[in-house]
């Protein structure tokens, strides 16, 4: 790629002290930058891009992307954009050729259900013959290497990089989760979306969003960019679909628990090994056992099948993708260790995700439901005393404990929590969460289930600034094991 390349790419662009030099490369983080590097100065949220270009010059880059003139450096092409968010993620999907034309990609939004419903989704193309990359919340996934994933969706650079992996390698289709900061942040543009799936819209990143509309308003742009040709999958079940439905061009396919959607189902049983469903579509119908547990995962079952039904797939193939399926690390993930009771590890870390998780454990065991939960630190507030009340109403035992307190003070966010209890003797707090899960465990007698909930598949615990190996399951394995405390 050539500098005046972007003259297509970015119509906009102001261009200073032009010079037609080669790009060999795009990085918005100056340590990233090579020689022949285009190097993009993002306006941070605590720091500012521009205050980098002279690193990024002395590592070698040739030209610099910007929202506004950088005076006082040595004479270098500046290319000036209105949002150089939404520029950055243009100029990488040039740059790699635009990756996503090649694929079919689905990008699945929502608050809950977004990791379950692109693993449904995936089994589901594979079980159609296809060949399918991963980007979400637990890792991405490129043929045969697995990368764990530091963010749900990578920034614009990577993503195009990884999809542009995807093509070369031979992969038909990207099933990708598309978070709500990078909407916000425009890490999407550029790519050619086949379908856009929502799952729901609850409370979560008010802390980033500041209200619920803002939050709701960039899920929308998910819907917005889809152009006429491609597919909406709303959630009938949820308000908030309505309100992408009139915001987008696509055709819309709805799914739902009630009669009359394009697919919908009826929970015929459930135990501690799956559930028994009755699927309705506009194919057909059928009836299997779905190997995930819960009603929450029943709509990601919908949600998966309407965006595999709607991109021309048969109906055999979601069924013996969604059979397929195997438990999603840390969504209600077992741990086995030969115990009496039943022990699960749980991402729930909202209100409405604990209420979805407790309830769909209640009705399936004979003894008590322990839940030993936190609040994130450095993180919307308002909803800890939320999440402290679910947890006392539906639970027959609630621990409190910490989660990732960040720079938080760990106490202050327990006394948020249990701000929204009422009943000191339904609950115990213990700070330390290594203590907290043996507590629950030591407790647990034959019959009982004990939920640990909030950081699932994650293997670490922030704690100020430092970062502690941390894995909710290997702690209940010790603690199941009698095995000593770390």
């Amino acid at each position: 790629m050539r500098l005046s390349h972007l003259r297509d790419v970015l119509p906009e662009a102001d261009f200073i002290d032009f010079e037609d030099v080669p790009i060999t490369g795009v990085a918005n983080d100056s340590r990233r930058v090579k020689p022949g590097h285009l190097f993009v100065a993002v306006p941070g949220y605590k720091e500012d891009g521009l205050r980098f270009v002279v690193d990024a010059l002395g590592r070698g880059c040739v030209a610099v992307l910007t929202d506004r003139r950088a005076h006082g450096l040595p004479r270098v092409p500046q290319v000036v954009v209105p949002d150089v968010r939404r520029a950055l993620a243009h100029v990488a999907s040039h740059f790699y050729r635009n990756p996503s034309s090649a694929l079919t990609v689905v990008g699945v939004t929502g608050t809950k259900g977004k990791t379950t419903t692109t693993y449904l989704v995936r089994s589901m193309f594979e079980a159609a013959g296809g060949k399918v990359g991963l980007l979400g919340t637990i890792s991405y996934v490129i043929g045969e290497r697995e990368i764990p994933a530091p963010m749900t969706t990578p920034d614009s650079v990577d993503l195009q990089g990884y999809l542009a992996q995807m093509r070369e390698e031979g992969l038909t289709h990207a099933v990708m989760e598309v978070s709500s900061h990078a909407l916000h942040q425009r890490r999407a543009e550029g790519i050619e979306f086949a379908a856009g799936v929502l799952t729901n819209l609850t409370r979560d990143h008010l802390d980033f969003h500041k209200t619920h509309e803002e939050y709701r308003d960039a899920k929308a742009i998910l819907f917005e960019g889809l152009r006429r040709e491609r597919v909406a999958v709303l959630n009938a079940d949820d308000p908030a679909s309505d309100e992408y439905a009139r915001r987008t061009a696509a055709r819309t396919v709805w799914y739902g628990m009630r009669p009359g959607m394009d697919v919908s189902a009826e929970v015929m049983q459930s135990d501690l090994d799956g559930t028994l469903v009755h699927l309705w579509t506009v194919r057909g119908d059928a009836e299997f056992r779905l190997p995930l547990i819960g009603r929450h995962n029943v709509l990601n079952l919908l949600a998966a099948t309407a965006t595999v039904l709607a991109l021309g797939h048969p109906l055999v193939a979601a069924v013996e993708g969604a059979k397929a399926t195997r438990c999603v690390p840390g969504r209600l993930e077992p741990v086995e260790c030969g115990q009496p009771f039943h022990v699960f590890v749980d991402y729930a870390h909202t209100e409405d995700s604990l209420r979805n998780v407790i309830s769909a454990l209640r009705p399936l065991v004979q003894g008590r439901v322990i839940v030993v939960f936190g609040c994130g630190g450095d993180r919307d507030r308002g909803k800890r005393p939320l999440m402290g009340r679910a947890v006392e109403e539906l639970a027959d035992v609630a621990i409190v404990t910490s989660d990732n307190p960040r720079s938080e003070d760990p106490k202050r966010i327990l006394e948020e929590v249990v701000a929204g209890m009422t009943d000191p003797s339904r609950r115990t707090v213990i700070a330390d969460r290594e203590e907290a899960i043996f507590h629950a465990i030591r407790a647990a007698a034959p019959g009982d289930v004990v939920l640990l909930a909030g950081k699932g598949h994650e293997h670490y615990q922030v704690l100020k600034d430092v970062v502690k190996p941390f894995d909710d399951r290997e702690v209940a394995i010790r603690a199941i094991t009698g095995a000593a405390r770390v």
